[in-house]
Parts: C-alpha cells; structure tokens; sequence
C-alpha cells in the first residue's frame, strides 16, 4: 500500500492522539506539552495538506516527527503515540523507523488491531530479493483468533485460581463431597495452566531484552561471515531497509543478526537500528 494513499485516516489517528494526550496528564499536562502538541497538529496538518507534493510535504512530516520523539522524551509512553510516529515516519519516507515503532507499539498493546495493520502495511513496503524466503518475516505461531494474554492477567488469574482450588479442596476435606474434589483440581489445575503460561511470557520478555529487535536501515546491504569488509558475503542477494531480525552480537562497529528465517550474518552498526527502548 502507498502510504500517501492513506494520509487521512493518519490524520485521523494523529488527531485522537492530541485528544489522547491532552487529556491523560504524562507527567503534567504543562504549557510546554501543550506548545509541542500544537506545533506538531500544524506540521502534520500542512504534511497531508501538501501530500499531492512529496517533496514539499516530507520535511513537515520530519517535524511531526521531531515533535513526536520530543513527547516521547518527556514522558509519553503508549500505544497511540507509537502509532502516530510510526504513520510520521512512514510518510517521511524512513520505512525502517515507523516498522521499529509499530513494533514498540504493540509490545505496549499486542492486541491492537490498528497497529498489527499497520505493521503488515509497512512490510509490503520492503524490498525483499526476489527468489526464497531471505528476509521475510514468518507468520506468528499464535492464532490470528487467539487473543494476547498479558503477564499481568495471568499472574491474578493464577493467584485467584490457586486460592478457589485451594479453598475447594479445604471443603472437600471437610465434607468428603466429590464436587468439592474436582472443582479444586480444576481451579489448581487452571492455576498450574496460568503459572505456566506467566513463565513463558517471562521468558519471551527476557530473550527480547537479551536479543532485541534489529531493522535494516540501508538498502543494498550484503550479509557478512564475520565482522569486517574482509569477510565474504554469506549470502549472494543484499538485504534492503526494513528487512527485520533479532541481535545476537555486537562487535566493533558490526552486529552479528538472526533475521527471521533463522538465517545468521554480519552487518555495519550504522546499518542497523535497534530496538534499545
């Protein structure tokens, strides 16, 4: 999709997010907040006004987004902000910068169907090579139809499940009644589930910390069998901007990445934005 095509609805979503801001105090809702969110309103404004124009339209998108990471610093920190500058970086033409904040933004909101959109859009804006599968992000394991659970959902589902079971088991000894006996094995049982699933979320939480995401911000890069010029190119196509992967290693000016198919290689640092938030 062209993601000039869609200005509008992104202005949609960026008028929501001054409403959003404006009424939600981040750390204050000071004067200074106020002088931001209205230089950023006129620049984004003038942006779509001027959108038949791309070179004239882009550098008020660079302010929107200037603006952007200026609330961001002062404290903004959720799903919609993440959502309005990645749609400000798409439409300033810096792909690899609105797919890393798509991503930010959903790690805050998994759910959020506008953002998983929008994330799909912006891959199909990336270059991937022309033959295999180099590159191209894998669908997720999860279900499209299966909710993301948040850690924080989990541990009070199984804490209150524990409680019920163990409460249930309390009356079962009490009473010797077998209702009593298998609501505590399927409340401890569901609380075993939910334990479960909390320390796969914990685990997740610390690959990403410990792998954090990497996005291609140069087209025409060649993936290296080490970290120098010196070393050949693992692969015979390069990779352009956007291409996601995860870090592995950091080596003198070169990050060692895993893109998504499990394919591993060397990249120059300033080759490559990393999701360090």
């Amino acid at each position: 999709m062209n993601p000039w095509v869609a200005a509008d609805g992104r202005l949609l979503a960026f008028a929501l997010l001054v409403a959003g801001f404006s009424c939600s105090p981040v750390g204050g809702t000071s004067e200074a907040d106020r002088e931001i969110l209205e230089r950023l309103e006129r620049e984004f404004q003038e942006g779509v006004r001027l959108r038949q124009d791309r070179e004239q339209a882009r550098p008020h998108f660079h302010q929107a987004v200037r603006h952007l990471e200026e609330l961001r610093r002062r404290g903004a920190n959720n799903a919609m902000l993440y959502r309005n500058l990645g749609n400000a970086y798409l439409l300033a033409d810096d792909l690899p910068r609105a797919l890393l904040s798509y991503h930010r933004g959903l790690r805050l909101s998994p759910n959020d169907a506008a953002l998983n959109e929008l994330l799909a859009e912006a891959r199909q804006l990336v270059v991937y090579p022309p033959s295999g599968d180099l590159g191209r992000p894998r669908p997720k394991d999860r279900p499209a139809w299966m909710p993301y659970v948040p850690g924080e959902w989990l541990m009070g589902a199984a804490l209150i499940c524990y409680v019920v079971g163990c409460v249930a088991a309390t009356r079962w000894r009490m009473v010797r009644q077998t209702r009593h006996l298998l609501g505590g094995l399927f409340f401890l049982s569901a609380s075993a589930l939910c334990a479960g699933g909390l320390l796969v979320r914990c685990a997740e939480e610390r690959e990403r910390a410990a792998h954090p995401l990497a996005v291609v911000a140069r087209n025409g890069m060649l993936v290296r069998r080490g970290n120098g010029m010196a070393f050949p190119p693992r692969y015979d196509v390069p990779l352009h901007r956007g291409v996601e992967g995860r870090l592995l290693l950091e080596r003198e000016g070169w990050v060692q990445i895993e893109l998504s198919g499990g394919e591993i290689g060397w990249l120059p640092r300033e080759a490559v934005l990393l999701d360090e938030s």
